[in-house]
């Protein structure tokens, strides 16, 4: 009896969930938007010169070699000198570059499009070519920063000078802003400069976009299509050191447990843990989004999530970057005890990186580490904290602007709201705008997305024209 009811039950839920499936399906297709041709003036040649202007930020201004950013400033004025014309020269910091570029419908909001000119360090001795020479070889442009994202930077100037080489404008009015210290993450000389002096002038912005997600293949195991991930929230960042104090002395004659043992501990213990999953807003976007495109087995399993959650969770916590959308994630990344090997220190101290879900508290994410560790000699303390940003809507006109945009230039592809994993200029700009995105429009594999900020990080040749078709089509859309 009791199994016939519990049989039952099986049944009916199944029956319900095929239900809602069915009804849940994409329902329409989006009117399409017209691909643009564009001149590429030789995109490749001139993304290899900008590699080659060795564009490091750092933490420390002072460390900062400004020569290369005149250099890049200097090279786009002579490589787009039609974009140089509307370059204005707003007090929003010396080593950025900032354009306007008046629309047809003078009626409409402005929207703004940016990218960022510097990049980070990178050790010469591992890269198969020298990573600031711009080395074109088999399809391919190898450089620090020829993905990320100077790539970005080249496409949206190629764009704009093939228009105005046409005599035509934009059909509304475009900005473009690209600052200098994106890689210095909490630094104040570049976006945040700019998104002061629009703020200042009153400025705002139909919908913003900066940098963020590709056109991924192979996102999802399961998936034939590309899907292209626009990120619409990126998750908070914080530093937490950890430190222990112990009795200093010589390594000969040790007594346990040392200042760096007890740091080590705790970084283990945080290491075998994970914290709670959770599906957020901008996740439940996603999962809704590719649900209603996706074959019936993804409808049935994204779209009943009030049945399905703990298999989806259960999914996503194999896989490190899906694992990432769901949680929290604590990682130890640095550590410092004694300055000689025979001799004991008397503190011990690590970094532990952390990146937040959007409405999660550092209270809450020290807590739980101070319950995970469980010793009350090693001491916590957040030395850095950048909230998660605000989430912008996953509809309406911007979003449909831009995904019939994605469609039009990218063959086959699903287009899907995500939580960016990692941070951009582009929350510094949220004063500005409620529509606030983060994609880059180019088609890659992880494989080709982990070189960046590595070795060998690259773009290829097809990617540098898809990226100027883009945002062509974009400006003309």
């Amino acid at each position: 009896m009791v199994l016939s009811l519990l049989a039952g039950i099986f049944l009916l839920l199944l029956l319900i969930m095929i239900a809602r499936t069915m009804v849940l399906q994409q329902s329409k297709e989006a009117a399409p938007q017209t691909r643009r041709t564009v001149d590429e003036q030789d995109a490749l040649g001139i993304l290899s010169k900008a590699v080659q202007c060795k564009t490091i930020s750092h933490q420390d201004p002072e460390r900062t070699d400004w020569n290369e950013f005149i250099r890049l400033a200097d090279l786009f004025a002579q490589t787009y000198p039609r974009c140089e014309s509307h370059r204005i020269t707003p007090d929003a910091g010396a080593y950025n570059l900032v354009y306007r570029f008046e629309g047809e419908d003078t009626q409409a909001a402005p929207a703004l499009l940016t990218a960022h000119l510097d990049v980070v360090g990178a050790q010469e001795e591992a890269w198969s070519h020298p990573p600031f020479s711009g080395v074109i070889e088999d399809g391919y442009l190898y450089g620090r920063g020829s993905f990320d994202c100077k790539v970005q930077a080249v496409a949206i100037l190629t764009a704009f000078e093939s228009l105005l080489a046409q005599h035509k404008r934009p059909k509304r009015t475009f900005y473009v802003a690209f600052g200098c210290d994106e890689e210095c993450n909490g630094s104040q000389e570049g976006a945040c400069s700019i998104a002061s002096w629009f703020e200042k002038q009153g400025i705002s912005f139909a919908y913003v976009l900066d940098e963020g997600g590709v056109v991924s293949q192979r996102y999802i195991k399961g998936f034939d299509q590309d899907i292209a991930v626009v990120g619409v929230a990126e998750k908070g960042y914080m530093d937490v050191e950890l430190s222990a104090a112990s009795s200093a002395g010589h390594s000969s004659t040790p007594s346990f447990p040392t200042a760096l043992g007890l740091v080590c501990q705790a970084v283990q213990s945080l290491e075998r843990r994970t914290m709670p999953a959770r599906l957020t807003v901008p996740v439940r976007a996603m999962l809704d989004s590719l649900g209603r495109q996706a074959k019936f087995p993804f409808r049935l399993l994204f779209l009943n999530l009030w049945i399905t959650k703990p298999m989806l969770l259960g999914i996503f916590s194999r896989s490190p970057t899906l694992n990432a959308l769901i949680r929290t994630t604590v990682v130890p990344t640095m550590i410092e005890a004694s300055d000689k090997s025979n001799v004991i220190a008397e503190q011990a101290k690590a970094m532990v990186n952390v990146r937040l879900l959007p409405g999660q508290t550092p209270d809450e994410v020290l807590a739980w580490m101070e319950k995970v560790i469980g010793n009350p000699k090693v001491k916590l303390k957040a030395v850095r904290f950048t909230a998660a940003s605000e989430v912008s809507p996953a509809k309406g006109e911007a979003f449909d602007h831009l995904e019939k945009t994605i469609t039009a230039c990218f063959d086959h592809v699903l287009v899907t709201p995500y939580l960016m994993l990692g941070a951009t200029d582009a929350r510094k700009y949220q004063k500005l705008s409620k529509h606030i995105y983060r994609f880059t429009p180019v088609r890659m594999d992880r494989s080709e997305v982990e070189r960046m900020h590595g070795v060998d990080e690259r773009i290829s040749e097809q990617n540098i024209r898809l990226a100027a078709t883009f945002y062509a089509t974009l400006i003309q859309g």
